[in-house]
């Protein structure tokens, strides 16, 4: 009986052993390394936020509930407090932020406007392209009052007509030769093709490209120094960039741009961009006639309820699940990338550990 005990002991010491070397990563919470890039870190306490739920949070993402879902990350007064990745994932690794790159080519004019390069939003855009004078499809004589400001809102009356664009070989006749569909400024119309032109308005005011636009005025004095532009192979606009979608980034680095937008322009002590253009460019111009949703200048603004009180954001949205969530009345950034492309409402899970878990930490 002995040696029957002795054995069965051994047999489940091994046992614990193996499975215990078998368990996933624990998912306990971690106060974020800090690295040379430029973030202060701290514990979600020291930063007022409620440790029980974000720890809720993480055990589920861990356990598979929000499925697709590959990092969340968050700051809380300028503070990385929480980051989090998920499957193949790690900190250094580029991700596709889709159509949030949109916000950033947002702030790419702000700043090209408080350079000098270009003269305000009401700026008409035919006259950056006379090359294509005289050879618009669908002609009408109300594209010559398309500004900046319409492209930016996206209410320019043209057509948004996405999937048509992508096989094309030149994105920018493209989009000024789609039809008009209403009065520009009237109409609210999501037209990825007028974001790209819009890049294509910088680098021909400015002389520069948009990745060396981009890292000269913006990612540059943020310590922003690994991501990629990816380029269209246009007809006469060979290697401009993708400024409608697809600029690739490390999540720290988009909750950079949004803490950037939180603290108004300033990055650090350094003003990059002006008060007035963030404030400009994240108060309401139009509504979505799809989604009943207020857009800023190619940022939404978001009404959510915390403990029955209202609470506004201002965000960049990414197919797939990509967000960068900025929420000026708790000091906080909120940062998703995600692997759900083209999956409705897969893709908007991080919607639900906001209102579940995020906010109401908030203290």
């Amino acid at each position: 009986m002995r040696v029957a005990t002795i054995r069965r002991m051994a047999m489940s010491l091994m046992l614990a052993f193996v499975l215990g070397c078998s368990q996933p990563e624990t998912t306990e919470y971690r106060v974020p390394e800090t690295t040379s890039d430029g973030w202060a870190t701290a514990s979600l306490e020291a930063q007022r936020i409620e440790p029980v739920l974000i720890q809720t949070m993480l055990d589920r993402l861990h356990a598979g509930d929000y499925a697709g879902v590959s990092s969340v990350l968050l700051a809380r007064d300028g503070v990385l407090v929480l980051e989090d990745y998920l499957g193949k994932w790690d900190r250094d690794d580029l991700h596709s932020t889709r159509s949030a790159s949109k916000a950033v080519t947002s702030a790419l004019v702000g700043i090209a406007i408080d350079q000098g390069f270009i003269e305000s939003v009401d700026t008409p855009v035919l006259p950056y392209f006379p090359e294509y004078e005289g050879d618009i499809d669908n002609w009408d004589s109300r594209k010559e009052n398309i500004t900046l400001a319409h492209l930016l809102s996206m209410t320019s009356g043209v057509r948004g007509n996405e999937d048509a664009m992508y096989p094309t070989d030149d994105w920018i006749k493209f989009y000024l030769d789609q039809p008009l569909v209403a009065e520009p400024g009237s109409t609210f119309s999501y037209a990825t093709s007028g974001v790209v032109t819009l890049g294509n308005v910088i680098t021909r005011a400015s002389d520069l490209r948009v990745p060396a636009f981009t890292a000269t005025y913006l990612f540059k004095p943020m310590g922003i120094t690994e991501y990629r532009w990816p380029l269209t192979n246009s007809r006469g606009n060979q290697g401009l960039a993708m400024t409608g979608g697809g600029l690739n980034l490390r999540p720290r680095d988009m909750l950079k741009f949004g803490q950037l937008y939180l603290d108004g322009g300033v990055w650090q002590g350094k003003r990059l961009i002006s008060a007035d253009w963030i404030e400009l460019s994240t108060q309401k111009h139009a509504t979505s006639n799809l989604y009943g949703e207020d857009f800023g200048y190619l940022w939404r603004m978001i009404d959510r309820e915390v403990n029955g009180q209202p609470v506004r954001s201002f965000e960049a949205w990414g197919n797939g699940g990509q967000f960068i969530m900025v929420f000026p009345a708790f000091d906080l950034v909120a940062v998703f990338t995600g692997e759900n492309y083209g999956k409705f409402p897969d893709m908007e899970r991080p919607f639900e550990l906001i209102d579940r878990y995020i906010l109401p930490a908030m203290q």
